[in-house]
This record gives C-alpha cells, sequence and structure tokens, in this order.
C-alpha cells in the first residue's frame, strides 16, 4: 500500500480512501485508532466532526444540500450548533436524514453562501423558525437587514419565498429593518408595536433620515453615542441645513440622543406618539427642564445643567 498522509480537518469518503490504497480493513484500524471519524455511511472526517467541519461533511455526498431553519439561524447568527441539523435538497434528491442531520424536499433552493456551506438567507431561516422567542428573532432579522441597503436586501429575499406566513409578515411587521444603530432599533420597533408606519433611512431632499413617519410629516433621528466625539465642523453644518431643509417642506424634527434611548425609552416613544397624535397636553418629561430629569444630567453632576441653561 503506497504511503497517504491524512490532512488535518479534510473531508474524506471511502473511494477517496481506496484510491489511494487505503483497505477496508486499514480504514476500520484509522477509525479505531482515532485517526478517521465515521460520519455517516462512507463519509469520515480527519478530525473530531464538529462545527463547519460536521457541515461540510454531511453537504459532502449532497451537492443540493442548503442549511436551513435553526442551523442558517445558528450560522447566521454565529451561535453554537444544535443537532439535529436541518437543511434542504432539491425535488428528486434523497431526502432521508440521519441522527445528525433532518432533511426535506424544495423545488428551489435559493441560497447564501457562508464559506464553503450553502445557506438560506436569515429571513427564510426565520420562515422556518418561527416556534422561537419573537424578541430574539426580531434582533436576529434588524441585525441581518441594517443599514440602508437592508430594506433592499430583505425585499430580495422576500421574492425568493414561495409564500410569507402570516406569523412571519406579523414578525416583519415589528422589525426595525434598516437602522443603524441598536438605539434606532429599539425606538422603530416600539414605535411599529404602537401600529405606526416607520420607514428607515429615508431620502429626502438628498438627504437621510434615520426614521420618518410620512402619515404624520415627523422625522425622528437617533444619534448614537459616537456621534458627537466624531463630528467634525462639516458634519455639524450639514446636519443643521439637513433638518432646516426638513422644516422647510413640511416636516417636524424630533431628536435624541443614545442616551435617551437607554435610560428613557419610554418616554422618547411617548413623546413620538403624542407628536404623531397632535396631543397638546404636557407629557412628565415635559413638565420640568431635562436637566432635572434626564439621567445623564443627574449622573454626571451640576455642570451639565450650568452648560444647558
Amino acid at each position: 500500500m503506497k504511503k497517504f498522509r491524512l490532512e488535518k480537518d479534510a473531508v474524506v469518503d471511502t473511494a477517496m480512501l481506496k484510491a489511494n490504497g487505503v483497505s477496508a480493513h486499514h480504514i476500520a484500524v484509522l477509525v479505531q485508532a482515532g485517526q478517521l471519524h465515521r460520519v455517516e455511511r462512507g463519509v469520515y472526517t480527519t478530525s473530531p466532526p464538529a462545527g463547519s467541519l460536521l457541515l461540510r461533511a454531511l453537504a459532502h455526498r449532497r451537492p443540493t444540500l442548503v442549511y436551513s431553519g435553526k442551523t442558517a439561524f445558528e450560522l447566521h447568527s454565529e451561535q453554537e450548533l444544535t443537532l439535529p441539523l436541518t437543511g434542504r435538497v432539491l425535488y428528486g434528491s434523497s431526502d432521508t436524514g440521519t441522527p445528525l442531520l433532518t432533511l426535506r424536499q424544495s423545488r428551489k433552493l435559493p441560497f447564501e453562501s457562508i464559506g464553503e456551506l450553502k445557506v438560506v438567507s436569515p429571513v427564510s431561516a426565520v420562515a422556518d423558525h418561527l416556534d422561537q422567542d419573537d424578541s430574539e428573532l426580531l434582533d436576529f432579522l434588524e441585525k441581518a437587514y441594517r443599514r440602508k441597503e437592508g430594506r433592499q436586501l430583505l425585499e430580495r429575499h422576500l421574492e425568493q419565498l414561495p409564500r410569507v406566513s402570516p406569523g412571519l409578515a406579523s414578525l416583519l411587521g415589528r422589525a426595525a429593518v434598516g437602522g443603524d444603530s441598536d438605539a434606532e432599533r429599539k425606538v422603530f420597533r416600539r414605535l411599529r408595536e404602537r401600529g405606526l408606519v416607520v420607514e428607515q433611512n429615508k431620502d429626502i431632499g438628498g438627504y437621510l433620515f434615520d426614521g420618518v413617519i410620512e402619515a404624520a410629516q415627523l422625522i425622528v433621528e437617533i444619534d448614537g453615542y459616537k456621534y458627537h466625539s466624531a463630528e467634525s465642523r462639516e458634519t455639524f453644518i450639514a446636519d443643521r441645513w439637513r433638518a432646516n431643509y426638513a422644516v422647510r417642506h413640511g416636516y417636524r424634527v424630533l431628536r435624541y440622543s443614545g442616551s435617551c434611548v437607554e435610560y428613557h425609552l419610554e418616554d422618547v416613544v411617548e413623546q413620538i406618539a403624542a407628536a404623531v397624535n397632535e396631543d397638546p397636553e404636557h407629557l412628565g418629561t415635559e413638565a420640568r427642564q431635562v436637566w432635572r430629569w434626564h439621567n445623564t444630567f443627574i449622573r454626571d453632576g451640576p455642570w451639565w445643567a450650568e452648560m444647558a441653561q
């Protein structure tokens, strides 16, 4: 028998081994010695099969395999994989599973690539995984489809689904897709839960605004923690003219900091909702000057109050 070197973290099958002069008896010896690890009939790995190595091994003889459901959710989230893994294969392919892999057939199998693996889109993973806690699914969707391009990417992925179930539609209706920061996502998700339609990263006159409630001609801006420290003179000027443009063209602008969202989320949402409803009553936060109740002023001491006056 010619010498055959087993590379680390490789997937091999019986045919490959025999082509290199490794007999069935020698395969059994290598398995016994822990140099080969049997994944399923005729498929082995040269390291303990876990993580991406296990995924590659299970895809080795299933060329149409696309990981879906909770496995896709875990891959997109970079979480530890749980067994059994879940996947789909094209109609006409065998959907016989193993203790490690549950399979079902699909007529079409659009996929994203994560390394060497084929994986369904994030929204497709959620569609297969609606029994999970809503808050976890919302966080997942909002991170997968963040920033300006997130909305377009989500729409493209939705077009690939055979149907959008009522459960998925309800979830998407509450997801703050297209946000640039966690603070934005928190606020806009809460507004959607109140039934408000919020467009994120909307272009008005060539300027992008964090959130726009068109029905009320209201713009909501959320300045993240890094905003003020990173603000240059040019950014400062552009930001003022951006808001001025919006006001001149019929919009009202409400603006909050990341600390407002972290410490006073309910107050932020309440004020936005009151503005939408044109409620003339003073809110609790409007009955006193901000430096008398906001956590940042209370926490950081009286010099803040001096600056605010």
